[in-house]
């Protein structure tokens, strides 16, 4: 096993805030969706994630300035406090226990400020270029609401790496969580894809269903 280093800078008091994660993956969508959110939120840095379970590389700016791979926390009090994960940094595709290591320090970071719900994005990959939105959840009762606002139940499939691993061990730590797919037909940075996952995420909150005005989250 690796060793992670969590830096908080902010200590906060965060009433029944979620969680909404984005990491490296199919067409960027994750990283993508969290990044616009921090942008257009103004959301506050309160910490940071390095772990020897990262690949071995660094990200240098247009500043010829480099960094490792990392994964920052940010802070946006809305009409919902949420708790935003965004970054670049990821294990070896062929590295499990970094995985397992990685998604296990997220949650216990989270944890500490009282997220009890967690939402992942991120791209899945389709065939030919599709315009859909897939959701799955870690409970029954979370779906149909959902499904409501124009997704497809993702079913009968898997999602790999860092999105469906975080969902499952969530759920193993009495978390609830949910996992907004956006179709892509690109590996690359699919921007497109990436606003339509964010108009979506949008919508559910202009809807209140996930700002504790629903019985989604009650």
């Amino acid at each position: 096993m690796g060793r992670t280093i969590t830096r908080v800078y902010r200590i906060l008091e965060l009433e029944e805030p979620i969680a909404i994660a984005g990491f490296p993956g199919v067409g960027d969508v994750g990283s993508l969706v969290t990044k616009m959110l921090v942008n257009f939120l103004r959301a506050n840095l309160i910490g940071e994630l390095y772990s020897s379970n990262f690949q071995d590389f660094v990200f240098i700016n247009k500043s010829g300035i480099c960094h490792p791979p990392r994964y920052e926390f940010y802070v946006a009090r809305k009409r919902r406090d949420l708790l935003i994960v965004t970054g670049d940094g990821y294990p070896a595709f062929e590295d499990i226990p970094g995985h397992y290591e990685i998604c296990g320090d997220i949650l216990d970071f989270i944890s500490k400020f009282g997220c009890k719900f967690i939402v992942v994005i991120d791209g899945v990959p389709a065939v030919t270029p599709q315009n859909g939105i897939f959701v799955a959840a870690t409970s029954k009762r979370i779906l149909p609401q959902i499904v409501e606002r124009g997704a497809s139940l993702y079913k009968n499939r898997k999602i790999v790496g860092l999105s469906g691993l975080i969902l499952g061990l969530a759920e193993r730590r009495g978390l609830e969580g949910l996992c907004i797919l956006a179709s892509t037909s690109r590996y690359d940075r699919d921007e497109k894809a990436a606003f339509r996952a964010y108009k979506f995420l949008m919508n559910l909150f202009r809807s209140d269903l996930l700002c504790g005005n629903s019985e989604l989250l009650d």
